[in-house]
């Protein structure tokens, strides 16, 4: 009997293209990308959190300091007194961009198109994203505010 020896032709070896061949750390750099994704939405729903746990010391520091130590002069008009509650306001937009972020949102997606839920993902963390960096930069300028009325206050 013959004995027949097939050689590989052009057409069985797939074809990758120009893709470079894969790094000995690739492997790590995956599962790290995994690891991310995963945790992802548990680490800006921790630190939305903590930045309302930060948010609500401020307030009870700034309302003590209001209602205890008759910080706000007696004689102040009206717009000074309300000068003085800008940054609890300020605080309790910053609070309700946290509270945004903590809040789950039905999701229409198509469970069997991996890219529909790709790009649902990239995009409800990217809009949680921008809400927790606007609640920070609320909570910053209620601070700032914050701070430049004790001064005030402290300078009359």
């Amino acid at each position: 009997m013959e004995q027949v020896t097939l050689e590989p032709t052009h057409h069985d070896i797939p074809d990758f293209g120009d893709s470079p061949l894969p790094k000995p750390d690739d492997d790590l750099w995956l599962e790290y990308g995994r690891k991310m994704v995963q945790d992802g939405p548990a680490a800006i729903r921790s630190a939305a959190t903590s930045l309302m746990t930060g948010l609500g010391a401020l307030q009870g520091i700034y309302l003590g300091i209001l209602g205890f130590a008759k910080f706000i002069p007696e004689d102040a008009g009206l717009v000074l007194k309300g000068v003085y509650t800008a940054p609890l306001l300020l605080w309790m937009v910053a609070l309700y961009l946290c509270l945004q972020v903590m809040m789950t949102e039905a999701a229409d997606v198509n469970l069997n198109a991996p890219d529909e839920l790709r790009q649902h993902y990239a995009d409800w963390l990217q809009a949680k994203q921008g809400q927790l960096q606007t609640a920070f930069w609320w909570l910053f300028c209620g601070m700032l505010g914050a701070i430049g009325l004790v001064v005030l206050r402290l300078k009359l």
